[in-house]
């Protein structure tokens, strides 16, 4: 049996709950997690902007993307990639299923950011 397969599933709430675009904050382990209805598919995210720790739960949602409401940074739901600046790390993501109509998340506590300067590979002027 895999690790993977040994971390319970959660239920969150009732299939059809959000509308498309829709975002519900939800408690597992005493951690907020967003359950987000992106293109008719639920997702479920860290409700963390990894530029400055602000919770996505306010943003907007549009398209896989979802938009963090205090500068503007972008990540991709379905991967936790970030997709514009002033974020250029990702978001934990994490399995969801609908079982008999209940939709179920596996909640996994996410590592801790490693740090990354993003100056690295930074060149202010091209090279002659």
């Amino acid at each position: 049996m895999s690790q993977e397969e040994e971390i319970p599933f959660t239920s969150v709430g009732e299939e059809g709950m959000l509308k498309l675009n829709e975002v519900a904050q939800v408690a597992i382990e005493d951690t907020q997690i967003l359950l987000v209805n992106a293109e008719g598919q639920y997702y479920a995210i860290q409700d963390l902007c990894t530029h400055d720790d602000a919770p996505l739960g306010q943003g907007r949602v549009v398209g896989c993307e979802i938009e963090c409401a205090r500068h503007g940074a972008k990540f991709d739901v379905t991967d936790g990639s970030a997709t514009a600046l002033p974020a250029f790390r990702p978001i934990a993501t994490f399995p969801v299923r609908i079982k008999d109509g209940v939709i179920e998340v596996q909640y996994k506590k996410p590592e801790p950011p490693k740090f990354e300067d993003p100056r690295i590979g930074f060149q202010p002027f091209p090279s002659a």
